[in-house]
């Protein structure tokens, strides 16, 4: 009788630390969907995988600044004049932005991460004198633009990103409008109208 009354009690000690255990189990997912989903509130993938976050206004009116400056740029490789000035320009306004603004970890990241792409960028443009290395460096530049835009949007119109195949070499390269008109800063007047709206940012 003793030992089936210690048997009984064992298994019901065994039945409670599985439940316990199970219980536990249970509130440490939930508690970790509610961190996950915390961490990841302002945020969003875009349908080309590019985190987008959701910024005060006046952070896209410094970005788009910076986009209206890479215009001129733009064109200064079309007419193939005032290039480096034009470039210090973008470098100035990109200074201007502040990146106080966001309120996450995680955009901060990310626009330090095209920020440093777009300054290296730019540096290219202004140091090198060779036209086919600074529009390498163009390209990178408008890239790295393309990702931030994306990621945090701008104030004001719309944005055409544009896409020659036949640009460096048949590589392929990117820029900026703010119309649908193609101005190719790569060719110039050979081929200025060489290239198409690969996206249309609103």
């Amino acid at each position: 009788m003793k030992k089936q009354l210690i048997m009984i009690v064992a298994l019901f000690v065994a039945l409670g630390t599985t439940y316990a255990q199970h219980n536990h189990g249970t509130n440490d997912k939930k508690e970790g969907s509610k961190m996950d989903h915390s961490m990841h509130q302002g945020m969003k993938n875009s349908p080309d995988n590019i985190t987008t976050f959701d910024v005060p206004v006046e952070f896209r009116d410094h970005l788009g600044k910076v986009y209206e400056s890479s215009l001129e740029l733009t064109e200064s490789f079309v007419a193939g004049e005032n290039i480096t000035s034009n470039a210090e320009k973008v470098m100035k306004t990109l200074k201007e932005v502040d990146m106080g603004l966001l309120n996450s970890n995680e955009a901060h990241m990310e626009w330090m991460m095209n920020l440093k792409e777009m300054n290296t960028s730019l540096n290219e443009v202004i140091s090198v004198k060779d036209r086919a290395a600074q529009q390498v460096a163009f390209n990178a530049f408008n890239q790295a633009l393309y990702r931030s835009i994306k990621a945090f949007g701008i104030s004001g119109g719309t944005a055409y990103y544009q896409y020659c195949p036949m640009a460096l070499d048949n590589n392929g390269a990117h820029w900026f409008s703010d119309t649908k008109e193609i101005r190719n800063p790569y060719f110039g007047d050979k081929m200025l109208k060489c290239g198409s709206v690969k996206e249309t940012i609103n």
